[in-house]
């Protein structure tokens, strides 16, 4: 089993992280002149921010693959898609820096167990080689498969 993505529910709490914690602030300096309902307020968005970073955490897939399948595991659960059900991988316009280290996201668009479509994102460094190891190997199993290492903003 390789690592495709082993960081990305990390990645994924940055954004609540940061909203809870500026919603807190904010809160706290426009309601400066309203003892309680500064307090109150603050102490509301900064738990709806600690649920949400929680809510996000427990819920984002970390991703590996092997020869035969993806395999997605979270906190709570791991499923296995077989890399003949993946539709497509591909480059979206997101991406960030992190302590010098460039992420970029892709998405990847496949048939679940039940038969429906469904779309896992991550984010992947730009060190990262496994993930044209990955794209090579659904080329081979799948080739059908769109493997798009573009991003255009009027794309879907």
């Amino acid at each position: 089993m390789k690592t495709l993505s082993k960081n990305n529910a990390e990645l994924r709490i940055i954004l609540p992280l940061i909203l809870g914690l500026l919603g807190s602030i904010i809160a706290f300096v426009i309601l400066a002149a309203f003892g309680i309902l500064k307090l109150l307020l603050s102490l509301g968005l900064l738990i709806l921010g600690i649920f949400w970073t929680y809510h996000r955490y427990i819920h984002s897939y970390n991703i590996f693959y092997d020869e035969e399948q993806l395999i997605l595991k979270n906190k709570k659960e791991q499923r296995n898609i077989a890399l003949t059900n993946i539709k497509r991988v591909k480059l979206t316009l997101s991406d960030m820096r992190l302590m010098g280290f460039q992420f970029y996201e892709y998405k990847i668009d496949f048939t679940n167990e039940t038969g429906s479509s469904e779309t896992i994102n991550f984010f992947i460094s730009n060190s990262n080689s496994l993930l044209w190891e990955f794209q090579d190997l659904i080329k081979l199993k799948s080739p059908n498969t769109k493997i798009e290492n573009y991003a255009r903003s009027w794309e879907k």
